[in-house]
């Protein structure tokens, strides 16, 4: 299953609003996602993030890889260091492990 060019879009029209848009619901037929722009103390250093607050994809196309594709896609196309929050899911939470995202208390961080 392939990321829909439909929330491609609507993340890259996202990022392109920062100035303006802080947080926003994005979403297609087969997921939403809830994005925020955020302001984080990083090595003592005050960064700006995108966090990625919830991933909630429709029953019927979960584990197809869309929550992944959709976080490599946010890696590879953000300006900002980006961040899952609170992330309660333990597929997620194994999948992010595994790629070396680094787990401070719930959330977890893109490694550089």
């Amino acid at each position: 299953m392939e990321l829909s060019e439909e929330i491609k879009a609507q993340f890259l029209e996202f990022l392109s609003k920062t100035r303006l848009l802080k947080n926003r619901w994005i979403s297609d037929e087969k997921m939403k996602v809830y994005l925020r722009i955020s302001c984080r103390n990083r090595n003592n250093q005050v960064q700006h993030f995108l966090d990625i607050a919830a991933i909630e994809v429709d029953k019927k196309y979960r584990f197809q890889g869309l929550g992944k594709q959709f976080l490599q896609f946010c890696r590879s196309n953000s300006p900002y260091p980006v961040m899952v929050e609170n992330c309660n899911n333990p597929h997620l939470r194994n999948h992010l492990e595994k790629q070396g995202w680094i787990q401070v208390d719930f959330d977890y961080y893109a490694p550089d």
